[in-house]
């Protein structure tokens, strides 16, 4: 491979055969983990109308039952539409990376690159989000526990 259109930056940087190597294998695994996501997606909307059409059947048999299969049916829905942007960035970078290393293409893989860059920041704000939403619950059990006291 020539090696000249990757490390034609101005910062010096090289990316040898063994990198390129390392990379084509990250970008191959983040592909099946992607393909993976994707089959996730379809079981969650697939769980999601199960959930509505269940809900307004344990609303015929249970009085009051249909609005928590409403609910989860949404729930999965909105978890399924996060998920959507990692997937799509996940895909930028596998496929911006493996043509990188296969073509020696300095577009491709920055490219490739930004995809991961997006998906880490996604990933980051939505563990911080997790964080912020689990304190708040643990605060808000400790304020319920000391009330019922």
């Amino acid at each position: 491979m020539n090696e000249e259109l990757l490390n034609s930056g101005t910062n010096g940087m090289t990316v040898n055969e063994s990198m390129k190597a390392d990379l084509f294998t990250a970008a191959r695994w983040t592909y099946f983990l992607c393909v993976l996501g994707c089959i996730g997606i379809g079981f969650m909307v697939l769980i999601a109308i199960l959930m509505f059409a269940l809900g307004n059947f344990a609303g015929r048999i249970f009085s009051g039952m249909e609005t928590g299969g409403v609910f989860l049916g949404i729930l999965y829905l909105v978890v399924a539409v996060f998920y959507i942007y990692p997937i799509i960035k996940g895909f930028q970078f596998a496929n911006g990376t493996k043509a990188a290393c296969l073509t020696d293409n300095e577009y491709e893989l920055a490219r490739g690159f930004a995809g991961l860059r997006d998906l880490l920041r996604f990933m980051g704000i939505l563990a911080i989000v997790c964080i912020v939403i689990y304190v708040l619950i643990f605060f808000g059990m400790f304020i319920v526990g000391l009330t019922a006291l």
